[in-house]
């Protein structure tokens, strides 16, 4: 294995040997100075005006030259302070996203698998959505769609989650509201799609414990960085490790948390797009004819399966 090169330890102080190299210019001008011989030899007097405008006038350079310095070392100590600061929080904030994700539980199903199911249930109450929409000559587009279909998933339905749920959904015919209720509170209901699904729960009961915290404390790291970090190519790599910590199905989800009310924070800010959070979906993981059309809320190349040509 070849060596890597390194460079000659010296650099490390070429600014200390070019101050100290010409203070030797100049402390020694008078050697070198015509006017200050004769017949060859220094001249005492003459020299000694010298000596008194080099200890004056240079002197004060070398102190002024000192001051600088100073300030430069105290501004460097000062900044690499604060980037230990910096990177101590960002990874004690990596470190408790991981645990975070760790901690999710479902019923037996932890970590990134839990969002898996919840997905899986988003869908399920997407196809009830679009049973009443017709019903109730309901107009909504794909967004409105996966808006309610996440309020039903995050909230659910119950004493005092169907309450929350309805006030999240007042924009909307109020009837429709009721018999999507009613549909997702039906035992019936949640024990076929229990069934059909598999799941080891009872669907439609909510995951606001799991996604409020989950996603209140992603943004918080993604925030953080993007005031703390000026450097743009800085900032996109240290996200870019937030973002190597999510999951496909992860970030499917923290796209349709975003374009409800609750998320619009991440395209009000500009986090989504700037660092690419959800860069990594697949093609077609959402059907882009009745779920969501990826095209509609990106522009091309934003997605690594695109060709960027």
């Amino acid at each position: 294995m070849r060596a890597l090169k390194t460079s000659p330890r010296w650099r490390n102080y070429l600014l200390e040997i070019v101050v100290f190299v010409l203070g030797l210019i100049s402390v020694n001008l008078i050697f070198i100075a015509k006017a200050f011989r004769q017949s060859g030899t220094v001249d005492p007097e003459t020299a000694g005006q010298l000596g008194s405008f080099v200890g004056g006038y240079c002197g004060a350079i070398f102190a002024l030259t000192g001051v600088v310095l100073l300030v430069a070392t105290l501004r460097s100590q000062r900044d690499s302070l604060a980037r230990q600061s910096f990177e101590n929080r960002y990874f004690e904030l990596i470190k408790m996203h991981r645990d975070n994700v760790a901690e999710v539980d479902l019923h037996g199903t932890s970590g990134a698998r839990v969002f898996v199911l919840m997905l899986r249930e988003l869908r399920c109450v997407l196809e009830a959505v679009k049973k009443f929409e017709k019903s109730y000559n309901q107009k909504l587009d794909q967004r409105d769609r996966l808006q309610v279909a996440y309020f039903c998933l995050f909230f659910g339905v119950g004493p005092n989650s169907t309450r929350m749920l309805k006030m999240s959904l007042t924009w909307l015919d109020k009837g429709f509201t009721a018999a999507l209720i009613r549909e997702l509170e039906d035992p019936q209901t949640k024990a076929r799609v229990q069934a059909d699904r598999k799941f080891a729960y009872t669907p439609f009961e909510g995951h606001q414990s799991r996604l409020g915290h989950y996603y209140r404390h992603l943004y918080q790291l993604v925030d953080y960085v993007d005031h703390k970090i000026t450097d743009e190519a800085e900032r996109y790599d240290y996200v870019k490790t937030v973002r190597a910590q999510l999951s496909t199905h992860e970030q499917a989800l923290l796209l349709i948390n975003s374009l409800t009310p609750m998320g619009k924070n991440w395209w009000t800010h500009d986090l989504l797009v700037k660092y690419r959070m959800v860069q990594n979906i697949p093609r077609e993981f959402f059907d882009s004819s009745t779920e969501l059309d990826l095209g509609t809320l990106f522009e091309a190349g934003y997605f690594e399966w695109e060709d960027p040509n």
